[in-house]
């Protein structure tokens, strides 16, 4: 066995530990995505079939839960996880044995993992792209049509109504983004539905929204529990008189829009995915190359032998 043979299988070897730790990685994400039933991906399902269906209130509630986007990139993950898994097993096994037969299949799986992560890479493109495109016209027309009052929506919260899970997401995605309105600020106090309920809350009219205004520090957690009682909002916010006579600016009124909300918080994950997929896919490529020349190392090595 040559010194080159040696020096291809160290490098095979640290690179399919790293397919292992790479694999076990994305199993585990995946399953996560897969499964997580999160609040914000039933929002976006309900804002995607306002673009693409202009889906009417009997159908909200099977369109939010049904499966996605979000949940087709985590099955793309898991087998993404698996294959590099099998990767990374025979990757070993034929470099600790010299085998070539486990080495070509390795080469092939290499390939198949590239083919999956350049899909998950355009998965990510694809969504970012559609969210860019299509979200405001969905959150538009799902704070216009669903979208009601405090009062109204604790009168039916806990049923299956479009209005209460429509204003139960819409509410979630303010907390969570701390916005007001899907294209311009405080837009959502104009919306059919909103005016048209009750909006008597502790005596008063409300102006915006309850969660258009901003929270005591470390309150965001309390109000989004689906326990929190709403006839204590006031005492959580920065300004108890906010919903009654908002204020912009550095008042007690959120100052983003959630559709731009939306857009940097899908951007933020949907980036490091395309750049760590194009990263790997490189340093698979490499791990080709280095299949093949160990394979060409221990088909010199066996001529050799022979002579």
């Amino acid at each position: 066995m040559g010194c080159s043979t040696s020096l291809a299988k160290m490098i095979l070897f640290i690179f399919n530990v790293a397919f292992f730790i790479f694999g076990i990685a994305s199993l585990g994400l995946g399953i996560w995505v897969a499964v997580n039933k999160n609040d914000l991906f039933r929002f976006i399902n309900l804002v995607d079939s306002q673009v693409t269906e202009g889906a009417n209130q009997g159908d909200i509630s099977s369109v939010a839960n049904q499966s996605g986007a979000v949940t087709a990139a985590g099955y793309v993950l898991i087998g993404l996880g698996l294959f590099t898994l099998l990767v990374g097993f025979c990757g070993c096994c034929g470099a600790m044995k010299e085998s070539k037969c486990l080495l070509m299949i390795y080469a092939g799986l290499v390939g198949l993992v590239l083919v999956l992560e350049i899909t998950a890479a355009i998965m990510a493109a694809v969504f970012q792209s559609h969210v860019h495109n299509s979200a405001e016209k969905g959150m538009l027309r799902v704070q216009n049509r669903f979208f009601v009052a405090m009062p109204d929506y604790l009168r039916m919260q806990g049923t299956n109504g479009a209005n209460a899970l429509a204003t139960f997401l819409i509410n979630y995605v303010q907390l969570m983004f701390e916005c007001c309105g899907a294209r311009t600020i405080g837009d959502i106090a104009n919306s059919s539905s909103w005016t048209a309920s009750n909006r008597t809350f502790a005596g008063k009219e409300l102006k915006v929204p309850l969660t258009c205004c901003r929270l005591r520090e470390n309150r965001k957690n309390a109000v989004m529990d689906p326990r929190y009682n709403w006839t204590n909002f006031a005492d959580d916010l920065q300004d108890s008189g906010c919903p009654y006579k908002p204020v912009g600016g550095n008042g007690g009124l959120n100052n983003a829009t959630c559709y731009n909300s939306l857009l940097e918080y899908v951007s933020q994950y949907s980036k490091p995915i395309i750049i760590i997929c194009v990263g790997i896919g490189l340093f698979e490529i490499l791990g080709i190359l280095f299949a093949c020349c160990l394979i060409k190392a221990i088909e010199n090595d066996v001529s050799y032998a022979k002579q």
